[in-house]
């Protein structure tokens, strides 16, 4: 699942998630998403459209990384 929705996340033409960066200073990206020991996804709703976004756990830390998002159209 995760892959399948980091690229709608993190690739889309209406929303489009931030890389999601621990208050530890690790960054997420596509890449080393799956070094998280957990993530979890979250529904926001857009213009009327739903899109999910993903927050990891951090794996040095141990704390879920908030999603942040910027509009686009």
């Amino acid at each position: 699942m995760v892959l399948q929705y980091a690229d709608q996340a993190f690739r889309g033409k209406t929303i489009r998630q931030e890389y999601p960066v621990c208050e530890c200073g690790k960054i997420f990206n596509e890449k080393n998403l799956f070094d998280a020991p957990g993530v979890f996804f979250k529904n926001i709703d857009v213009f009327g459209k739903t899109f999910m976004l993903i927050e990891p756990v951090c794996p040095v830390c141990k704390r879920k990384v908030p999603a942040s998002f910027n509009i686009l159209n």
